[in-house]
């Protein structure tokens, strides 16, 4: 990604940003159209030459047809980009990158053959693996100059990220729990943590204390207190570390009951659809996880690994 005096001055912006302005939908619409005008998509929607069969560019009405019947946002969403003049988005923020994973997924680069001269106009073919590449750059630079949590990948599809050490050995996880469910779990948590999809976070944090209340149970599975506290003691190095690690435990416990996680009675707290809580809630379990799992490792009196190879 190029990057401009700004981000040269003070650093890329933080990505943290999860819905998409008018004014970054509006840029992201000029962007497909530039793609569109340069015949990018005509790879999979081609515009026939009547006189040899030949493609020589785009079929708009086919290209429109496919797109507005995969993405039906996008019947609202696709207009001329000067006709966007207002201050929130025309369409919601899944459906913005749902229409840029599509556009992503028929993206060629177009090369000129011979000229037709009759018809005046040059036969094409297409690239599709240069086109993919360009067109995920060019969405890629628009994500990251608006601060947005959201990258698209070398196959054509947009995930959730997220900044920091933390997150980064997250994504590089390998569980090793001594436990099969309970590394399912934890896969499951960590997968869906990364999913765009704003229902997907529900579903990760509640994978994750599930998994947290499951391994409570590895070691005695009759007593969860006396099991958890064979766990801390495994893996402390002190009588101070020991206690931190209680005090943590008895905590998030408290979080998962008294929040919207384990439990879903009316009486329980919600997390609302801000994703910040749910990040910060995530990675305080993860990061705890990170450092007692070991301890279950050595009750099987095997040797520790950490929970992040």
């Amino acid at each position: 990604m190029s990057q401009l005096y700004s981000d040269r001055a003070n650093g890329p912006r933080p990505r943290t940003e999860t819905e998409i302005s008018a004014a970054v939908e509006a840029a992201l619409q000029s962007l497909v159209q530039s793609y569109q005008d340069r015949d990018f998509f005509g790879i999979d929607f081609p515009a026939i030459c009547p006189d040899n069969g030949r493609p020589f560019g785009t079929s708009e009405d086919m290209l429109e047809a496919a797109r507005v019947g995969m993405v039906p946002e996008m019947a609202q969403w696709w207009r001329k980009v000067t006709d966007n003049r207002s201050i929130e988005p025309s369409i919601p923020t899944m459906a913005i990158l749902d229409a840029l994973e599509w556009h992503a997924k028929h993206a060629g680069e177009p090369k000129e053959g011979d000229y037709h001269s009759f018809f005046q106009h040059y036969h094409k073919s297409w690239d599709r693996v240069i086109g993919l590449a360009a067109f995920r750059s060019a969405v890629n630079e628009v994500l990251a100059r608006n601060g947005l949590a959201y990258e698209m990948g070398t196959d054509g599809f947009i995930s959730r990220i997220l900044e920091g050490p933390v997150a980064d050995q997250l994504r590089l996880t390998h569980f090793d729990s001594g436990d099969p469910e309970t590394d399912r779990l934890l896969e499951l948590a960590r997968t869906r943590f990364f999913d765009r999809d704003p229902d997907a976070a529900q579903r990760s944090i509640e994978a994750l204390w599930d998994a947290f209340e499951r391994l409570k149970t590895h070691i005695d599975p009759t007593n969860k207190k006396s099991s958890a506290q064979a766990l801390i003691i495994a893996v402390a190095q002190s009588s101070e570390e020991q206690a931190l690690f209680e005090a943590e435990m008895l905590t998030l416990t408290g979080i998962g009951n008294m929040w919207r996680i384990r439990h879903h009675e009316t009486n329980k707290h919600d997390l609302g659809t801000d994703r910040r809580l749910r990040d910060y809630l995530f990675l305080r379990m993860f990061t705890l996880l990170h450092r007692i799992i070991p301890g279950r490792k050595a009750m099987l009196h095997e040797t520790p690994n950490p929970l992040f190879d």
